[in-house]
């Protein structure tokens, strides 16, 4: 929300910047407007998505639903798996670009990290482990083993009433030392985009 004096760019944490910086966007302002068209686009395909498999099944029941559940086509879960990856890259890029204006305005905030951390920590987590780069291609001292093996699973699963990734924890016993992917919790874009809503975009909601 913009008035005359200042934009607030998070309802939540109270992150507000003078003047109102979208009226000419550059930088910063120009990517947030970028990211935020993309998250919204991204939004609106996976909320199809659930839609059509909400048709099949009862969003009252219980249901957890891994691999081929047959609730979409092929390609569609094919492209939903990508829309993960694209909108956590996006998720998290939106958010540290917040985070770091605030951090620049004042150093006692947390780092932009930190930031990211505590607004979608299960968004950061996949966008660590597999969004930017699947975590199995790669070693790091900053994945173990079952997170590697878990980064390359196939994600989408159903639960509820939506799909998500991030599903199950993988466990494994490697040369005699065990590992669990725990910190890869699972999420599911349409209801991650709502929360965002809440926190950056409140206009959204009220205007439906």
């Amino acid at each position: 929300m913009t008035d005359e004096l200042t934009t607030t760019l998070d309802y939540i944490d109270n992150i507000i910047v003078e003047g109102n910086p979208f009226a000419e966007p550059a930088n910063e302002y120009y990517a947030l407007l970028c990211l935020h068209a993309g998250l919204a686009f991204l939004y609106r395909q996976a909320e199809k998505c659930d839609q059509i498999a909400l048709k099949k099944i009862d969003p009252k029941k219980q249901i957890f639903i891994f691999g081929n559940s047959g609730l979409l086509p092929e390609p569609s879960v094919r492209l939903l798996a990508c829309a993960f990856q694209w909108y956590s890259v996006s998720a998290c890029q939106y958010v540290g670009t917040v985070g770091t204006i605030a951090y620049l305005q004042d150093n006692n905030r947390p780092i932009p990290p930190k930031y990211i951390e505590s607004v979608i920590p299960e968004v950061k987590a996949y966008r660590d482990k597999v969004g930017a780069h699947y975590a199995w291609t790669k070693t790091s001292e900053k994945d173990n083993e079952a997170e590697r093996l878990a980064s390359i699973i196939p994600q989408v699963a159903w639960c509820k009433d939506s799909f998500q990734v991030q599903g199950l924890t993988v466990s494994k016993t490697s040369g005699g030392k065990s590992s669990n992917s725990e910190v890869m919790q699972p999420w599911s874009i349409t209801k991650i985009h709502q929360r965002l809503r809440e926190r950056y975009w409140p206009d959204e909601i009220e205007s439906e």
